[in-house]
Protein backbone atom coordinates (compact mmCIF):
# COMPACT_ATOMS: atom_id res chain seq x y z
CA UNK A 1 0.00 0.00 0.00
CA UNK A 2 1.04 3.32 -1.15
CA UNK A 3 2.25 6.28 1.60
CA UNK A 4 0.01 8.85 2.09
CA UNK A 5 1.16 12.16 2.84
CA UNK A 6 -0.31 13.70 6.14
CA UNK A 7 -3.48 15.64 6.04
CA UNK A 8 -2.38 19.55 6.93
CA UNK A 9 -2.12 20.55 10.57
CA UNK A 10 -6.22 21.64 10.61
CA UNK A 11 -9.04 20.67 8.83
CA UNK A 12 -11.39 23.67 7.26
CA UNK A 13 -12.37 25.37 9.72
CA UNK A 14 -16.56 24.89 10.82
CA UNK A 15 -18.55 25.23 13.33
CA UNK A 16 -18.96 22.53 15.87
CA UNK A 17 -20.10 19.33 14.41
CA UNK A 18 -22.40 16.45 14.92
CA UNK A 19 -20.19 12.96 15.33
CA UNK A 20 -19.12 11.79 11.64
CA UNK A 21 -18.95 8.04 10.44
CA UNK A 22 -16.75 5.36 11.97
CA UNK A 23 -13.78 4.66 10.31
CA UNK A 24 -11.40 1.52 10.37
CA UNK A 25 -8.71 1.57 12.74
CA UNK A 26 -6.49 -0.39 11.24
CA UNK A 27 -6.56 1.29 8.08
CA UNK A 28 -5.08 4.43 10.34
CA UNK A 29 -2.63 1.57 12.03
CA UNK A 30 -1.31 0.80 8.84
CA UNK A 31 -0.89 4.48 7.37
CA UNK A 32 0.87 5.40 10.19
CA UNK A 33 3.34 2.30 10.08
CA UNK A 34 3.41 3.55 6.47
CA UNK A 35 4.79 6.95 7.17
CA UNK A 36 6.94 6.32 9.73
CA UNK A 37 8.83 3.40 7.40
CA UNK A 38 8.59 5.51 4.81
CA UNK A 39 10.22 8.07 7.29
CA UNK A 40 13.68 5.57 8.35
CA UNK A 41 14.07 4.61 4.73
CA UNK A 42 14.88 8.61 4.00
CA UNK A 43 18.18 9.84 3.94
CA UNK A 44 19.49 12.84 5.56
CA UNK A 45 20.27 14.42 2.07
CA UNK A 46 16.52 14.26 1.02
CA UNK A 47 14.96 15.82 3.83
CA UNK A 48 15.98 18.72 2.76
CA UNK A 49 15.47 21.43 -0.57
CA UNK A 50 18.85 24.05 -1.35
CA UNK A 51 18.25 27.11 -2.02
CA UNK A 52 18.55 28.06 -5.42
CA UNK A 53 20.01 31.63 -5.59
CA UNK A 54 17.13 33.70 -6.74
CA UNK A 55 16.21 33.54 -2.69
CA UNK A 56 19.62 34.98 -2.12
CA UNK A 57 18.58 37.59 -4.70
CA UNK A 58 14.99 38.44 -2.68
CA UNK A 59 16.78 38.68 0.71
CA UNK A 60 19.13 40.39 -0.24
CA UNK A 61 17.59 43.23 -2.59
CA UNK A 62 14.83 43.19 0.64
CA UNK A 63 17.85 43.52 3.06
CA UNK A 64 19.07 46.42 0.91
CA UNK A 65 16.19 48.44 0.91
CA UNK A 66 16.35 48.23 4.85
CA UNK A 67 19.62 49.23 5.18
CA UNK A 68 19.81 51.90 2.65
CA UNK A 69 17.58 54.42 5.36
CA UNK A 70 14.25 55.87 4.73
CA UNK A 71 15.84 58.89 3.63
CA UNK A 72 18.03 57.30 1.13
CA UNK A 73 15.65 55.62 -0.62
CA UNK A 74 13.18 58.47 -0.37
CA UNK A 75 15.84 60.66 -1.79
CA UNK A 76 16.90 58.81 -4.69
CA UNK A 77 14.87 55.61 -5.30
CA UNK A 78 11.24 57.00 -4.94
CA UNK A 79 11.08 57.06 -8.74
CA UNK A 80 12.60 54.03 -9.69
CA UNK A 81 10.52 51.65 -7.17
CA UNK A 82 7.47 53.41 -8.30
CA UNK A 83 8.52 51.59 -11.80
CA UNK A 84 8.65 48.00 -9.94
CA UNK A 85 6.05 45.62 -11.96
CA UNK A 86 2.76 44.72 -9.78
CA UNK A 87 0.61 42.10 -9.52
CA UNK A 88 -3.25 41.89 -8.28
CA UNK A 89 -4.09 38.97 -6.11
CA UNK A 90 -6.03 38.70 -2.73
CA UNK A 91 -3.86 38.77 0.55
CA UNK A 92 -4.81 38.50 4.04
CA UNK A 93 -5.57 41.87 6.08
CA UNK A 94 -2.93 42.76 8.77
CA UNK A 95 -3.31 45.54 11.30
CA UNK A 96 -0.57 48.36 10.84
CA UNK A 97 2.74 47.59 13.11
CA UNK A 98 1.59 43.75 13.34
CA UNK A 99 3.84 41.06 12.02
CA UNK A 100 3.61 39.88 8.43
CA UNK A 101 3.81 37.33 6.38
CA UNK A 102 5.69 38.23 2.26
CA UNK A 103 5.27 34.66 -0.26
CA UNK A 104 8.73 35.43 -1.80
CA UNK A 105 8.72 33.30 -4.60
CA UNK A 106 11.88 32.35 -6.74
CA UNK A 107 11.32 32.00 -10.76
CA UNK A 108 12.56 31.57 -13.94
CA UNK A 109 12.13 31.31 -17.66
CA UNK A 110 14.29 29.27 -19.72
CA UNK A 111 14.91 31.90 -21.98
CA UNK A 112 16.01 34.34 -19.33
CA UNK A 113 18.36 31.50 -17.96
CA UNK A 114 20.14 30.92 -21.77
CA UNK A 115 20.38 34.47 -21.91
CA UNK A 116 22.23 35.28 -18.83
CA UNK A 117 25.52 34.31 -19.77
CA UNK A 118 25.42 32.65 -16.25
CA UNK A 119 25.49 28.38 -15.35
CA UNK A 120 21.73 27.46 -15.51
CA UNK A 121 22.64 24.52 -13.00
CA UNK A 122 23.43 26.95 -10.23
CA UNK A 123 19.68 28.53 -10.57
CA UNK A 124 17.36 26.06 -11.47
CA UNK A 125 19.29 23.06 -9.80
CA UNK A 126 20.74 19.69 -11.32
CA UNK A 127 17.12 18.25 -12.69
CA UNK A 128 15.61 21.28 -13.84
CA UNK A 129 13.26 19.83 -16.28
CA UNK A 130 11.42 21.56 -19.58
CA UNK A 131 10.66 25.02 -20.27
CA UNK A 132 8.92 27.63 -19.43
CA UNK A 133 8.25 29.61 -16.09
CA UNK A 134 8.45 27.69 -12.65
CA UNK A 135 8.96 28.14 -9.23
CA UNK A 136 11.30 25.70 -7.81
CA UNK A 137 11.75 28.09 -4.90
CA UNK A 138 9.47 29.19 -2.19
CA UNK A 139 9.61 30.92 0.69
CA UNK A 140 7.42 32.39 3.49
CA UNK A 141 9.37 35.55 5.22
CA UNK A 142 7.38 36.83 8.42
CA UNK A 143 8.51 40.16 9.26
CA UNK A 144 8.07 41.45 13.10
CA UNK A 145 8.03 45.20 13.33
CA UNK A 146 7.53 45.29 17.05
CA UNK A 147 10.43 42.94 17.63
CA UNK A 148 12.45 43.77 14.76
CA UNK A 149 13.15 39.93 13.41
CA UNK A 150 13.22 38.29 10.18
CA UNK A 151 12.06 34.45 10.01
CA UNK A 152 12.60 32.74 6.63
CA UNK A 153 11.16 29.13 5.78
CA UNK A 154 11.77 27.21 2.74
CA UNK A 155 8.85 25.34 1.23
CA UNK A 156 10.50 22.24 -1.43
CA UNK A 157 9.64 22.67 -4.27
CA UNK A 158 8.71 18.11 -4.19
CA UNK A 159 6.08 18.73 -1.41
CA UNK A 160 2.71 16.87 -2.12
CA UNK A 161 -0.12 19.06 -1.05
CA UNK A 162 -4.05 19.57 -1.71
CA UNK A 163 -3.71 22.21 -5.00
CA UNK A 164 -6.45 24.97 -4.10
CA UNK A 165 -8.71 24.86 -6.87
CA UNK A 166 -8.08 21.67 -8.42
CA UNK A 167 -9.77 19.14 -5.97
CA UNK A 168 -6.42 16.80 -6.11
CA UNK A 169 -2.60 17.01 -4.85
CA UNK A 170 0.27 17.60 -6.91
CA UNK A 171 3.59 19.33 -5.67
CA UNK A 172 3.26 22.68 -4.44
CA UNK A 173 5.35 24.63 -7.16
CA UNK A 174 2.76 23.27 -9.65
CA UNK A 175 0.24 25.58 -8.08
CA UNK A 176 2.08 28.24 -9.47
CA UNK A 177 1.41 27.11 -13.06
CA UNK A 178 -2.03 28.45 -12.08
CA UNK A 179 -0.78 31.78 -11.54
CA UNK A 180 0.38 33.86 -7.95
CA UNK A 181 -3.21 33.56 -6.42
CA UNK A 182 -3.40 29.68 -6.68
CA UNK A 183 -0.12 29.43 -4.70
CA UNK A 184 -1.46 31.58 -2.20
CA UNK A 185 -4.32 30.20 -1.61
CA UNK A 186 -2.53 26.17 -1.31
CA UNK A 187 -0.14 27.47 1.12
CA UNK A 188 -3.00 29.36 3.46
CA UNK A 189 -5.08 26.42 2.58
CA UNK A 190 -3.05 23.47 3.87
CA UNK A 191 -0.90 26.02 6.55
CA UNK A 192 -3.24 28.00 7.86
CA UNK A 193 -0.56 30.39 7.46
CA UNK A 194 -1.75 34.06 6.21
CA UNK A 195 0.34 35.54 3.39
CA UNK A 196 -0.38 39.42 3.53
CA UNK A 197 2.44 39.90 0.74
CA UNK A 198 3.68 38.54 -2.07
CA UNK A 199 7.05 38.99 -4.06
CA UNK A 200 8.28 37.51 -7.20
CA UNK A 201 12.03 37.43 -7.79
CA UNK A 202 13.45 36.73 -11.29
CA UNK A 203 16.91 34.83 -10.58
CA UNK A 204 19.24 36.94 -13.23
CA UNK A 205 19.50 39.46 -10.60
CA UNK A 206 21.75 37.42 -8.22
CA UNK A 207 25.15 38.56 -10.14
CA UNK A 208 23.85 42.48 -10.42
CA UNK A 209 23.19 42.46 -7.08
CA UNK A 210 26.58 41.00 -6.00
CA UNK A 211 28.37 43.09 -8.46
CA UNK A 212 26.55 46.46 -7.34
CA UNK A 213 27.21 46.21 -3.99
CA UNK A 214 30.85 45.34 -4.74
CA UNK A 215 31.26 41.56 -3.70
CA UNK A 216 30.34 39.69 -0.72
CA UNK A 217 33.38 39.46 1.94
CA UNK A 218 33.10 35.98 3.81
CA UNK A 219 35.66 34.94 6.44
CA UNK A 220 36.40 30.95 5.29
CA UNK A 221 38.20 29.05 8.14
CA UNK A 222 40.12 26.32 5.85
CA UNK A 223 40.43 26.55 1.92
CA UNK A 224 37.30 25.10 0.32
CA UNK A 225 36.65 23.93 -3.38
CA UNK A 226 34.15 22.47 -5.64
CA UNK A 227 34.81 21.30 -9.17
CA UNK A 228 31.12 20.93 -9.89
CA UNK A 229 30.41 24.71 -9.24
CA UNK A 230 33.80 25.95 -9.57
CA UNK A 231 34.10 27.08 -6.20
CA UNK A 232 37.60 27.87 -5.50
CA UNK A 233 39.19 29.15 -2.29
CA UNK A 234 42.96 28.78 -1.91
CA UNK A 235 43.68 29.93 1.45
CA UNK A 236 41.67 30.62 4.61
CA UNK A 237 40.94 34.06 5.55
CA UNK A 238 38.61 37.12 4.43
CA UNK A 239 37.90 36.84 1.03
CA UNK A 240 35.51 39.02 -1.34
CA UNK A 241 33.59 37.23 -3.32
CA UNK A 242 32.63 38.61 -7.00
CA UNK A 243 29.40 37.57 -8.74
CA UNK A 244 31.14 34.23 -10.40
CA UNK A 245 32.65 33.33 -6.93
CA UNK A 246 29.50 33.93 -5.27
CA UNK A 247 27.35 32.11 -7.28
CA UNK A 248 29.85 29.05 -7.41
CA UNK A 249 30.12 28.78 -2.93
CA UNK A 250 25.71 29.58 -2.85
CA UNK A 251 25.19 26.54 -5.10
CA UNK A 252 28.43 24.24 -4.04
CA UNK A 253 27.16 20.56 -2.61
CA UNK A 254 30.34 18.92 -3.45
CA UNK A 255 32.26 20.61 -1.38
CA UNK A 256 36.05 19.69 -0.66
CA UNK A 257 37.83 21.10 2.33
CA UNK A 258 41.62 20.99 3.18
CA UNK A 259 42.39 20.18 6.85
CA UNK A 260 46.41 21.20 6.67
CA UNK A 261 47.18 17.62 5.90
CA UNK A 262 44.68 16.84 2.76
CA UNK A 263 41.37 17.65 0.96
CA UNK A 264 38.36 16.08 2.51
CA UNK A 265 34.82 15.75 1.32
CA UNK A 266 32.19 17.28 2.89
CA UNK A 267 29.55 14.22 2.25
CA UNK A 268 26.12 16.31 3.61
CA UNK A 269 25.19 17.33 -0.17
CA UNK A 270 22.46 19.83 0.11
CA UNK A 271 22.51 20.30 4.21
CA UNK A 272 25.66 21.51 3.36
CA UNK A 273 24.85 23.82 1.00
CA UNK A 274 21.74 25.30 2.85
CA UNK A 275 24.19 26.14 5.55
CA UNK A 276 26.60 28.08 3.44
CA UNK A 277 23.61 29.75 1.46
CA UNK A 278 22.64 31.17 5.20
CA UNK A 279 25.53 32.60 5.91
CA UNK A 280 26.12 34.06 2.49
CA UNK A 281 22.62 36.03 3.10
CA UNK A 282 23.92 37.30 6.62
CA UNK A 283 27.11 38.32 5.43
CA UNK A 284 25.63 39.93 2.24
CA UNK A 285 22.84 41.90 4.32
CA UNK A 286 25.86 43.44 6.71
CA UNK A 287 27.85 44.14 3.25
CA UNK A 288 24.97 46.56 2.32
CA UNK A 289 24.82 47.60 5.45
CA UNK A 290 28.39 48.65 6.03
CA UNK A 291 28.25 50.07 2.74
CA UNK A 292 25.49 52.48 4.17
CA UNK A 293 24.69 53.53 0.47
CA UNK A 294 25.25 56.70 0.93
CA UNK A 295 26.53 57.04 -2.37
CA UNK A 296 23.98 57.27 -4.99
CA UNK A 297 25.80 55.64 -7.70
CA UNK A 298 25.48 52.51 -5.45
CA UNK A 299 22.44 52.87 -4.37
CA UNK A 300 21.16 53.67 -7.78
CA UNK A 301 22.41 50.42 -9.04
CA UNK A 302 21.17 48.07 -6.00
CA UNK A 303 17.62 49.80 -7.07
CA UNK A 304 17.97 49.06 -10.31
CA UNK A 305 18.26 45.23 -10.00
CA UNK A 306 15.47 45.53 -7.55
CA UNK A 307 13.21 47.04 -10.18
CA UNK A 308 14.10 44.88 -13.30
CA UNK A 309 14.08 41.58 -10.96
CA UNK A 310 11.23 42.25 -8.76
CA UNK A 311 7.19 41.78 -9.24
CA UNK A 312 5.14 42.80 -5.98
CA UNK A 313 1.62 43.06 -5.55
CA UNK A 314 -0.41 46.13 -5.27
CA UNK A 315 -0.73 46.61 -2.05
CA UNK A 316 3.06 46.72 -1.22
CA UNK A 317 3.31 50.40 -1.83
CA UNK A 318 6.22 52.93 -1.52
CA UNK A 319 5.60 53.91 2.40
CA UNK A 320 5.41 50.35 3.53
CA UNK A 321 8.81 50.09 1.89
CA UNK A 322 10.18 53.11 3.40
CA UNK A 323 8.77 51.76 7.18
CA UNK A 324 10.89 48.75 6.06
CA UNK A 325 13.91 50.77 5.60
CA UNK A 326 13.02 52.74 8.86
CA UNK A 327 12.26 49.80 11.62
CA UNK A 328 15.75 47.55 9.81
CA UNK A 329 18.02 49.74 8.89
CA UNK A 330 20.37 48.71 11.44
CA UNK A 331 19.44 44.89 11.70
CA UNK A 332 22.65 42.76 10.67
CA UNK A 333 22.68 39.34 9.05
CA UNK A 334 23.03 37.26 11.54
CA UNK A 335 19.87 38.59 13.43
CA UNK A 336 17.87 36.75 10.05
CA UNK A 337 16.14 33.28 11.65
CA UNK A 338 15.92 30.42 8.96
CA UNK A 339 13.77 27.47 9.19
CA UNK A 340 12.67 23.99 7.05
CA UNK A 341 9.85 22.26 7.66
CA UNK A 342 10.87 18.80 8.55
CA UNK A 343 9.56 16.86 5.74
CA UNK A 344 10.01 12.84 4.60
CA UNK A 345 9.87 10.44 1.43
CA UNK A 346 7.05 8.48 0.70
CA UNK A 347 5.83 7.34 -3.54
CA UNK A 348 2.43 8.50 -4.77
CA UNK A 349 -0.28 6.33 -6.27
CA UNK A 350 1.62 7.00 -9.55
CA UNK A 351 5.17 5.98 -8.74
CA UNK A 352 6.20 9.91 -8.01
CA UNK A 353 9.07 10.80 -5.61
CA UNK A 354 7.37 13.28 -3.26
CA UNK A 355 7.89 14.19 0.41
CA UNK A 356 5.07 14.66 3.17
CA UNK A 357 5.51 16.84 6.43
CA UNK A 358 6.04 15.84 9.41
CA UNK A 359 3.06 17.22 10.69
CA UNK A 360 3.77 16.90 15.01
CA UNK A 361 7.60 18.41 14.43
CA UNK A 362 6.02 20.84 11.76
CA UNK A 363 3.88 22.64 13.95
CA UNK A 364 6.26 24.88 16.34
CA UNK A 365 8.01 26.44 12.81
CA UNK A 366 4.33 26.98 11.27
CA UNK A 367 2.50 28.52 14.63
CA UNK A 368 5.63 30.80 14.28
CA UNK A 369 3.97 32.23 11.06
CA UNK A 370 0.75 31.86 12.14
CA UNK A 371 1.29 34.32 14.88
CA UNK A 372 0.37 31.00 17.54
CA UNK A 373 1.84 31.79 20.84
CA UNK A 374 4.93 29.23 21.82
CA UNK A 375 3.31 25.91 23.30
CA UNK A 376 0.32 26.12 21.52
CA UNK A 377 -1.16 22.59 20.39
CA UNK A 378 -2.47 20.90 16.99
CA UNK A 379 -4.71 18.10 16.86
CA UNK A 380 -2.26 16.64 14.38
CA UNK A 381 1.09 16.32 17.53
CA UNK A 382 -1.65 14.03 19.65
CA UNK A 383 -0.93 10.99 17.97
CA UNK A 384 -1.65 8.33 20.41
CA UNK A 385 -5.01 8.32 21.49
CA UNK A 386 -7.05 5.10 22.77
CA UNK A 387 -11.02 5.32 22.94
CA UNK A 388 -12.91 3.18 25.04
CA UNK A 389 -16.55 2.99 24.74
CA UNK A 390 -17.81 3.33 28.89
CA UNK A 391 -21.54 3.95 28.19
CA UNK A 392 -22.14 0.12 26.58
CA UNK A 393 -23.77 1.86 23.82
CA UNK A 394 -23.05 -0.30 20.11
CA UNK A 395 -20.41 1.08 18.22
CA UNK A 396 -19.78 4.49 19.88
CA UNK A 397 -15.65 4.12 20.41
CA UNK A 398 -15.43 3.63 16.91
CA UNK A 399 -17.87 6.74 15.58
CA UNK A 400 -15.74 8.71 17.90
CA UNK A 401 -12.43 7.47 16.80
CA UNK A 402 -13.98 8.72 13.46
CA UNK A 403 -14.67 12.37 14.63
CA UNK A 404 -11.32 12.85 16.05
CA UNK A 405 -9.86 11.19 13.23
CA UNK A 406 -11.33 13.52 11.10
CA UNK A 407 -10.34 16.96 12.74
CA UNK A 408 -6.71 15.50 12.97
CA UNK A 409 -5.76 13.17 16.08
CA UNK A 410 -4.52 10.18 16.04
CA UNK A 411 -6.43 7.26 17.36
CA UNK A 412 -4.60 4.18 17.70
CA UNK A 413 -7.05 1.43 19.09
CA UNK A 414 -10.56 0.93 20.13
CA UNK A 415 -12.37 -0.89 22.94
CA UNK A 416 -14.29 -0.75 25.80
CA UNK A 417 -14.29 0.58 29.53
CA UNK A 418 -13.64 -2.88 31.62
CA UNK A 419 -15.36 -1.72 34.91
CA UNK A 420 -18.99 -3.39 34.13
CA UNK A 421 -21.17 -0.32 34.66
CA UNK A 422 -21.75 2.79 32.80
CA UNK A 423 -19.49 5.17 33.08
CA UNK A 424 -21.37 8.43 34.04
CA UNK A 425 -19.14 11.65 33.16
CA UNK A 426 -16.28 11.18 29.95
CA UNK A 427 -12.73 11.51 31.61
CA UNK A 428 -9.42 11.41 29.89
CA UNK A 429 -6.60 9.18 31.24
CA UNK A 430 -3.29 10.85 29.89
CA UNK A 431 1.07 10.40 30.74
CA UNK A 432 2.93 12.83 33.10
CA UNK A 433 3.64 15.53 30.28
CA UNK A 434 0.53 15.16 28.06
CA UNK A 435 -1.31 17.31 30.11
CA UNK A 436 -1.68 20.11 26.77
CA UNK A 437 -2.64 17.01 24.58
CA UNK A 438 -5.37 15.71 26.93
CA UNK A 439 -6.41 19.33 27.48
CA UNK A 440 -7.21 19.97 23.96
CA UNK A 441 -8.86 16.88 23.58
CA UNK A 442 -10.83 17.92 26.17
CA UNK A 443 -11.69 21.14 24.42
CA UNK A 444 -12.94 19.37 21.47
CA UNK A 445 -15.92 17.33 23.36
CA UNK A 446 -18.83 19.73 23.21
CA UNK A 447 -19.84 18.33 26.67
CA UNK A 448 -16.37 18.54 28.69
CA UNK A 449 -14.11 15.73 30.17
CA UNK A 450 -12.37 14.76 33.67
CA UNK A 451 -8.67 15.39 33.34
CA UNK A 452 -7.04 12.80 35.12
CA UNK A 453 -3.35 12.25 35.19
CA UNK A 454 -1.83 8.25 35.45
CA UNK A 455 1.53 7.81 36.06
CA UNK A 456 1.03 4.04 34.45
CA UNK A 457 0.38 5.59 30.77
CA UNK A 458 2.68 5.33 28.33
CA UNK A 459 5.04 8.41 27.24
CA UNK A 460 2.67 10.26 25.06
CA UNK A 461 -0.42 8.31 25.59
CA UNK A 462 -3.96 9.30 26.25
CA UNK A 463 -6.91 7.53 27.17
CA UNK A 464 -10.71 9.30 26.54
CA UNK A 465 -13.61 6.86 28.27
CA UNK A 466 -17.14 8.10 26.90
CA UNK A 467 -19.51 8.94 29.39
CA UNK A 468 -23.19 8.95 29.38
CA UNK A 469 -22.38 13.19 29.25
CA UNK A 470 -20.80 12.80 26.16
CA UNK A 471 -23.32 14.42 23.17
CA UNK A 472 -20.99 15.77 20.12
CA UNK A 473 -17.44 16.37 19.10
CA UNK A 474 -16.45 19.71 17.84
CA UNK A 475 -14.18 20.93 15.27
CA UNK A 476 -13.16 23.91 16.75
CA UNK A 477 -11.82 23.51 20.01
CA UNK A 478 -13.02 25.62 23.37
CA UNK A 479 -10.71 28.08 24.73
CA UNK A 480 -8.04 26.63 27.00
CA UNK A 481 -8.10 27.28 30.72
CA UNK A 482 -5.08 28.97 32.56
CA UNK A 483 -3.85 26.60 34.24
CA UNK A 484 -5.31 23.56 33.11
CA UNK A 485 -8.29 21.62 35.63
CA UNK A 486 -6.53 17.80 36.12
CA UNK A 487 -6.51 15.41 38.84
CA UNK A 488 -4.03 12.92 39.35
CA UNK A 489 -3.72 9.56 39.98
CA UNK A 490 -0.95 6.37 40.61
CA UNK A 491 -2.89 3.93 39.59
CA UNK A 492 -5.93 4.14 36.74
CA UNK A 493 -8.92 3.88 38.79
CA UNK A 494 -8.26 4.41 42.31
CA UNK A 495 -8.67 7.18 44.54
CA UNK A 496 -7.45 10.45 43.40
CA UNK A 497 -6.57 13.87 44.64
CA UNK A 498 -7.26 17.40 43.54
CA UNK A 499 -4.59 19.04 41.85
CA UNK A 500 -4.00 21.91 39.14
CA UNK A 501 -0.97 21.82 36.16
CA UNK A 502 0.91 24.09 35.08
CA UNK A 503 3.25 23.73 31.81
CA UNK A 504 6.64 25.80 31.85
CA UNK A 505 6.97 27.78 28.35
CA UNK A 506 8.92 25.49 26.06
CA UNK A 507 12.59 25.70 25.81
CA UNK A 508 13.79 27.31 22.47
CA UNK A 509 16.67 25.20 21.32
CA UNK A 510 19.21 25.79 18.36
CA UNK A 511 20.56 23.44 15.78
CA UNK A 512 24.17 23.33 14.96
CA UNK A 513 24.99 24.14 11.14
CA UNK A 514 24.59 21.25 9.16
CA UNK A 515 28.16 20.40 6.74
CA UNK A 516 31.90 22.52 6.05
CA UNK A 517 30.33 26.47 6.05
CA UNK A 518 32.44 29.41 7.04
CA UNK A 519 31.81 30.16 10.30
CA UNK A 520 28.54 32.34 10.74
CA UNK A 521 29.78 34.64 13.67
CA UNK A 522 32.59 35.82 11.92
CA UNK A 523 32.90 38.59 9.91
CA UNK A 524 35.91 40.11 7.94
Amino acid sequence: MASEPPRPHEPERTSPADLLPPADVSVRRERRAAREAAARRSTPTSRHRSWPQRVLLAVMVLGTVAAAGGAAVASLGLEKLERMETVGVALSESPPGQPENFLVVGSDTRDTIDGSGLDEDGFTGDDAEGSGQRSDTILVVRVDPAAETIDILSLPRDLWLPIAGTGGSQRINTAYAGGPQQLIDTIEMNFDVPIHHYVEVDFAGFAGLVDAIGGVPVHFDTPMRDTHSGLLVGSSGCHVLDPEMALAFARARHVEYHDGDRWRTDPTGDLGRITRQQVFIRRAVDQVRGLGLTDAVTLNRVLDVAVDNITKDQRLGLDDMLELARRFGDVDGDRLRTHALPVYDFRTSGGAAVLGIEESEAQPILNLFRGVPAGTVFPSAVDDVTVLNGTGVAGQAGDVAAALDAIGFEVTSVGDVDTGEPVLRTRIRYAPGAERHADLLRRHLTSGAELVADEDLDEGEVVLETGEDLTTIGRRPFPAEDPIPTTTTSVAGTSTSSSTSTTDEPTTTTTEPIGVAPDPSAAC
